[in-house]
């Protein structure tokens, strides 16, 4: 008898799982909170990055200033390894003592995804005037955008220059 149940129970449950309204499985469910457990994908792994930049001349200053955010929500807010490093060409110079250059000499420290602080608690700016881009946490890095693709890296005693500051399209920001 026990045996009969569990058999026609096994056989029911994967049919039970759709009988679920057509409304509840198609509807799109993901918000803020759910989309940032995607992106703190550990990616470490992987021994170098999934994918890099690659250069491209035609990249305008406007796209740039919309990467170079998208860069500051990847590294510091959303802790978004793939999208970081597809922001950075394979070329990447890192001017910071105890760091080698180029993109896999700094993947193990992010490949695991952390944040570093909140929209809120963290600025951010782009300076067309020098292709620079710059973001303060607890720190303030700033980075060089060549033909699209963050080139270089510095990080001692850097200031934002707020007054020279790319001002993004308001609707831009979520397409970036």
């Amino acid at each position: 008898m026990r045996f009969s149940i569990l058999l026609s129970l096994s056989v029911l449950a994967p049919s039970i799982g759709l009988a679920a309204p057509a409304s509840d499985l198609s509807a799109p469910t993901l918000d803020r909170r759910d989309e940032s457990l995607y992106k703190r994908e550990n990616l470490c792994k992987l021994k170098t990055p999934p994918i890099t930049c690659q250069p491209n001349s035609s990249v305008t200053v406007e796209e740039t200033a919309l990467r170079a955010y998208k860069f500051y929500r990847a590294f510091v807010v959303d802790g978004d390894p793939k999208t970081m490093f597809s922001l950075i060409d394979s070329t990447y110079k890192q001017h910071h003592a105890g760091y080698a250059s180029g993109p896999n000499a700094i993947w193990s420290l992010f490949c695991s995804g952390n944040k570093i602080g909140t929209e809120q608690s963290t600025s951010w700016c782009f300076d067309a005037s020098t292709n620079m881009s710059y973001a303060k946490y607890s720190t303030t890095d700033r980075w060089l955008w060549v033909d699209g693709c963050v080139h270089e890296h510095w990080d001692q005693n850097e200031t934002i220059p707020k007054d020279k500051c790319y001002k993004l399209p308001v609707n831009s920001t979520t397409t970036a």
